[in-house]
């Protein structure tokens, strides 16, 4: 029987250029590395599995090392592209709008914030969750303050020639304008320049909070309103059906990586639900790499309630994790390595736990607590380059020996 895999990536910027491309090619990596007498190459091309949609087919090709013929087809791997599906409401709002609901949303969740520095439940992070919440705050904030000190520029051209008729002709009390934004101005000049300092002392500074802030504003929409989320698990359904017609003899495996591991188990555990017919019979081995369900759980509590659990029993689950990585979950009830001691809310699945780590265990350090360290080891299970060591070498042999590939 074929084995077919979907890959659904993270969101926006986390993994810099990262695509379905350089994940096929470090699966074939590993498999050359443990077959020295065949050679394995790539097949890529572009599918429409709707008049709209697309989908990038990389093929994993088999042959001898001296065969010149199109070799045996040994995996295929399609990639699910939901990233501008999810962003397409938030990309399109300007500037200030989009700070007003970033700073909207986190005041929103203080209560949960402070809540969890004192219980902190599953999650182990409350205190980098809480700072990293801190600098969006800062962030939005800084954009919001410096819209009063706009507005006082203009008023500054009031007492021109130019401008004077302008001011008059709209009843506007200049003065009162000024008195007003005085107090505002006072503070941005402690705000403005504590944010700079901020993102100046993050590396990637600019990619890493734009990033952080469109994906917040996206999946806290998606979480709590499921705004989006039809459309997203329904095409992902006509891509499961695409595969489910095209390569009738085949199993579906998802490799998913952080948010693309959400929506994963939103197809396979559905709220309120069942999975299609297609979902049910073809699927069979579900892949995350880490995955944020505690940190989703911690501030969703309600979010994994009511699932339905039909796929339980035709599942293997595979979970990759590190320990380092702030987002990752472990599904235990501590912060060590070992097996997973509980699964998806409401459902007796339990993952098989892989560690993966490219650094020893190190010491929470201030300065790795200012700049994010762990959670920006969360790009942590692969380089680049597709060419460096990466979790899939263990993913690999995990698969080759419950006989996946």
């Amino acid at each position: 029987m074929k084995k077919v895999g979907i890959y659904i990536s993270g969101l926006g910027q986390s993994v810099h250029q990262e695509s379905v491309e350089k994940y096929a090619l470090r699966f074939k990596n590993e498999l050359s590395y443990n077959d020295t007498g065949s050679k394995y190459e790539l097949k890529t091309e572009k599918i429409f599995y709707t008049q709209e949609r697309e989908s990038t087919v990389v093929s994993i090709l088999k042959s001898k090392n001296n065969d010149e013929t199109e070799g045996e087809l040994i995996y295929k791997l399609y990639d699910f592209q939901y990233h501008e599906i999810l962003t397409e409401k938030f990309k399109k709002k300007n500037i200030l709008i989009k700070n007003l609901i970033l700073f909207w949303l986190v005041i929103k969740k203080l209560p949960q914030l402070f809540l969890r520095i004192f219980s902190s439940g599953n999650f182990s992070r409350p205190y980098l969750t809480f700072y990293a919440f801190f600098i969006l705050f800062l962030v939005s904030l800084a954009i919001i303050i410096l819209i009063p000190a706009s507005i006082d520029i203009v008023t500054q051209f009031s007492t021109t020639e130019k401008f004077k008729a302008f001011f008059e002709n709209t009843n506007l009390d200049v003065d009162k304008i000024s008195r007003f934004l005085s107090p505002v101005k006072e503070i941005s000049k402690w705000f403005v320049p504590v944010t700079t300092f901020i993102l100046l002392i993050i590396p990637e500074s600019k990619t890493l909070i734009t990033s952080l802030a469109t994906e917040f504003a996206c999946v806290d929409k998606y979480i709590e309103n499921g705004e989006q989320s039809q459309v997203i698990l329904g095409n992902l359904d006509l891509l499961v059906e695409y595969i489910a017609e095209h390569d009738p003899d085949t199993k579906i495996h998802y490799h998913c990586y952080s948010f693309g591991t959400i929506i994963a188990m939103d197809l396979l555990f559905p709220i309120g639900n069942i999975p299609s017919t297609n979902t049910k019979t073809k699927s069979e081995l579900l892949i995350t790499i880490g995955t944020p369900y505690e940190f989703i759980n911690s501030y969703y509590s309600k979010f994994y309630n009511n699932r339905y659990a039909v796929m339980e029993n035709a599942l293997i689950w595979l979970n990759i994790y590190s320990t380092a990585d702030a987002l990752a979950t472990n599904f235990r009830n501590d912060m060590k390595r070992g097996s997973a001691e509980f699964g998806i809310k409401g459902t007796s699945l339990l993952p098989v736990n892989i560690n993966y780590e490219i650094t020893s265990d190190k010491r929470m350090t201030l300065f790795n607590f200012i700049t994010m360290d762990s959670i920006r080891m969360h790009k942590c299970y692969w380089d680049s380059s597709p060419n460096g060591q990466s979790c899939v070498r263990l993913l690999y042999h995990e698969m080759k020996q419950q006989q996946f590939i």
